[in-house]
């Protein structure tokens, strides 16, 4: 009896025992860890689902995916939405699932949405439980939108006209001047009535405005489950400022029992405004380790400028981490306003995942202009090779540096291309290697071969240099292209591998400028004032900046010859007068010279040089009427015409010479004025 009552005392003293371990080690920390499982679980949404106030059943698709080596287990599912006013979710799985290595599944849940649900986005998180206990938990799984129900105020008629309106913007990042800008409305009829004579109309702001096309649409008859589709083309004001503009729809008709029907809904459009381009800005001064070892952190460092005359604004920076590496601090960096002409620098810190394999990893940085990606986007890559991991020793080949001539390669011109490869791998000789190079928008073109070399083996450790033959479009796009290096290969065991490599080369469009002929004027004298006029053309595809023409040469002015023209535009001319006095009879050499920076910033030197012959000091009358002794024996009846006609070179020559110089000075005012 008495061991009887000891067992029960000692049951009950090692519950309390056991309570207090619990009470305490909470505030210890010591605590149950939810995700007992060791397995590595991915988790997605299949679909998106886009829902309008009062729908039911909308289902929600997840793919569950095992990343580990080892088994995973889950019994229950839980879809849980941030706001969940006004919203039902049901659904899950009813057992227990079990996902070998590299095994998916899918869970379904449905949604019901109330009648008087908020509008906007909700955002969705996934817990996966096995026996009460959290084994896998997505706090970003996705979003998904509630639209409103439009519907028209009608009277004791049964036939209601209820209509879902969707609008669309193409560029996605915002409308701006200048370029292609689309506003497209998606109408779906959800009411229980036909309607008839359906027009749609756009009402829009000052700022923006229909290009070339009404603001109306005729849409016909829309009946009931039916959708319509219109987009209109939109021009935005230079002087629109960047913000964003309400565009109001309105869409009016008959109903079956021909009531009026008319509904408006308010849509919010970003405009980015004018006088900056996201292409002129650039991604500078970035520093990467070429090689970290096993998963020692290392910071990514850059610059962005802004090469833009005015503020860039709404400027997104991202940093796209590739699978493998893990970044400990942001990766994206949202600016409001960048300065023009100035830079501001950014940092990331990563380092390699446990697990990842030794390779080279391409780090791609993009700048955008909204919150979108769009094909203005500034992007340039770093190359990171990671090694000493523990994950799987895979022989890489990589391209371990370029060259290609200097510092940028001319539009229309052809270059060398260097590739030096490189095999990291300590333990496998390559075999079979094939490089193929490739630009996405044809930019760069193989010369007198194809775009692919081969090369029969690559020891361990080793490098070797290969030499293309490339030739540049005519028409490339001024500025810094990708190109692709694909390449394939074998290691010494016979496993076929593939690599990518990306690297950039800047591309400059040629500076052409065409300069007029210098023509001598008729007659030219020795210590007397004349004028010479002449013609300039920029016929590149590129803007010449800060171009000044000034002469020189054996003869004397009484003003400067330097003439500043500014930035000249592709496909623009303008013309350059001086004047001269020649310093003697013979012949008077002298020489224009244009000097301007190409888009690079290097500057550059044309000089056009001209010969005249020059005549004795054209004779004149003494103050006292008599002519000079060598005209005193001629015949005096020829003189006169002799005098007319240097008088009358004169007058023309000096009234050219005001008439171009008062037309100089106006453009010149004219400039001031508009920069």
């Amino acid at each position: 009896m008495r061991s009887k009552k000891r067992r029960i005392l000692l049951v009950m003293l090692a519950a309390v025992i056991a309570a207090g371990f619990q009470i305490f080690g909470n505030h210890l920390g010591i605590t149950d860890i939810a995700y007992a499982s060791t397995a590595y679980v991915k988790s997605k949404l299949i679909n998106k689902p886009s829902t309008v106030q009062g729908d039911e059943n909308v289902i929600v698709v997840i793919e569950i995916e095992n990343m580990s080596n080892t088994s995973f287990t889950f019994n229950s599912a839980e879809l849980k939405v941030d706001k969940p006013n006004n919203v039902a979710v049901s659904g899950g799985i009813t057992g227990s699932t079990t996902l070998t290595k590299g095994g998916k599944t899918t869970v379904s849940f449905y949604l019901d949405i109330g009648k008087h649900a908020a509008t906007g986005s909700r955002y969705l998180n996934l817990i996966l439980r096995n026996d009460g206990v959290a084994v896998h938990e997505n706090l970003s799984l996705g979003s998904f939108s509630i639209r409103e129900k439009l519907a028209a105020p009608g009277n004791s008629s049964n036939h209601v006209a209820a209509f879902d309106m969707v609008h669309y913007i193409n560029p996605e990042s915002g409308f701006d001047s200048g370029q292609d800008n689309t506003l497209t409305i998606e109408i779906h009829n959800n009411g229980n009535t036909i309607v008839k004579n359906a027009e749609l109309s756009l009402i829009l702001p000052d700022g923006l405005s229909i290009y070339n096309a009404s603001n109306s649409a005729n849409l016909g008859y829309i009946s009931v489950g039916s959708s319509r589709e219109v987009s209109f083309p939109i021009t935005v004001d230079n002087e629109a400022k960047a913000k964003t503009y309400e565009v109001t729809a309105r869409l009016t008709g008959l109903s079956y029992s021909n009531e009026e029907v008319s509904i408006e809904k308010t849509f919010y459009v970003p405009v980015k405004g004018s006088g900056t381009s996201i292409k002129n800005a650039e991604i500078t001064n970035i520093s990467v380790p070429s090689e970290v070892i096993g998963q020692d952190e290392f910071i990514l460092s850059f610059e962005v400028y802004n090469n833009n005359s005015a503020d860039l604004k709404n400027v997104n920076i991202n940093v796209d981490i590739p699978d493998g590496l893990l970044n400990k601090t942001r990766s994206t960096f949202i600016e409001p306003v960048i300065p023009a002409n100035s830079r501001k620098a950014y940092s990331v810190t990563l380092f390699a995942e446990d697990g990842a394999k030794e390779r080279s990893y391409p780090i791609k940085i993009s700048l955008s202009s909204g919150s979108s990606a769009g094909v203005d986007d500034v992007v340039q890559y770093a190359n990171v090779y990671v090694s000493g991991t523990s994950g799987s020793k895979t022989p890489q080949l990589m391209v371990d540096s370029y060259n290609y001539g200097g510092t940028f390669v001319q539009a229309g011109k052809r270059f060398v291309l260097c590739l030096s490869l490189y095999n990291t791998s300590g333990s496998h000789t390559l075999s079979n290697i094939k490089v193929t190079i490739s630009s996405e928008d044809g930019t760069f073109i193989p010369v007198n071969s194809s775009n692919s070399f081969y090369i029969e083996t690559l020891g361990k450790k080793e490098h070797i240099d290969q030499y293309l033959h490339l030739s540049v479009k005519p028409t490339a796009e001024q500025k810094t292209t990708a190109l692709n290096v694909n390449m394939t290969y074998e290691d010494s065991s016979g496993n076929t591998f593939t690599a990518e490599d990306i690297i950039s080369i800047p591309v400059l469009q040629d500076t052409r400028l065409e300069v007029g002929d210098i023509i001598a004027p008729p007659e030219l004298y020795a210590m007397m004032q004349s004028w010479v006029s002449m013609e300039f053309y920029n016929t590149g595809k590129t803007t010449l900046y800060n171009l000044r023409v000034s002469a020189e040469g054996d003869f004397d002015t009484t003003e400067s010859t330097s003439y500043f023209v500014g930035n000249m535009e592709s496909g623009s001319s303008d013309s350059y007068d001086f004047s001269f006095i020649p310093r003697s009879a013979g012949t008077m050499d002298g020489k224009v010279v244009f000097t301007f920076e190409d888009a690079s910033g290097e500057e550059q030197t044309i000089e056009r040089p001209f010969s005249f012959q020059v005549m004795e000091e054209m004779p004149v009358f003494d103050p006292g009427g008599m002519m000079p002794e060598e005209l005193e024996g001629g015949d005096k009846s020829n003189k006169l015409p002799w005098i007319l006609e240097g008088i009358f070179i004169l007058i023309c020559g000096g009234g050219i010479f005001v008439w171009k110089k008062l037309r100089r000075k106006k453009m010149q005012q004219e400039m001031e004025i508009n920069e």
